[in-house]
């Protein structure tokens, strides 16, 4: 039977200058989708004047959404790095590079690089409910990396393999 579970997802986040050391966000949010790494999209087309179709292969970055409890530390981490990297009067953003690791509960591990935090809540938000919503960082990256599950990694090896020959 496949572990479908989500429980026990952790993400460490490296920034170079402002979290050098990196920080392990645990602390999800259960209110919206604590992790959503949205679709690749490496090919576009367009439809010719004749009627014809023209497909080409574009760049993109991989785009990866995280939710967090507000008020915790992984939220107060998070609001920390994305305010590195506003500007405003007087203050120059940060020229941060970050990487991600996602390490999945059945032992996988994907891992983003060379990227930056693009979006988050500059404070909390409250819900109809009376509550505190949950938020939630936007981040860009260049490349990705890992596994999802010991069967990946072993097609990917096999593949690797096969393409020597």
């Amino acid at each position: 039977m496949i572990d479908v579970s989500g429980f026990g997802l952790k993400a460490t986040i490296v920034a170079l200058q402002s979290f050098p050391m990196g920080f392990t966000v645990q602390q999800f949010a259960d209110d919206v989708d604590p992790l959503e790494v949205q679709d690749d999209v490496p090919g576009a087309y367009e439809m010719m004047y004749d009627g014809s179709l023209f497909a080409y292969t574009q760049a993109n970055p991989i785009l990866v959404k995280i939710s967090v409890l507000p008020g915790s530390e992984d939220d107060v981490n998070l609001k920390i790095l994305l305010a590195s990297r506003r500007m405003a009067n007087k203050l120059l953003p940060i020229s941060d590079v970050t990487s991600m690791v996602i390490s999945y509960p059945d032992g996988g591990k994907s891992i983003f690089s060379n990227g930056s935090i693009i979006s988050g809540p500059p404070a909390d938000s409250i819900k109809q409910e009376g509550r505190k919503k949950g938020n939630s960082y936007l981040f860009a990256f260049g490349n990705s990396t890992g596994a999802q599950n010991t069967k990946q990694i072993a097609s990917e090896v096999i593949q690797g393999i096969a393409g020597l020959f």
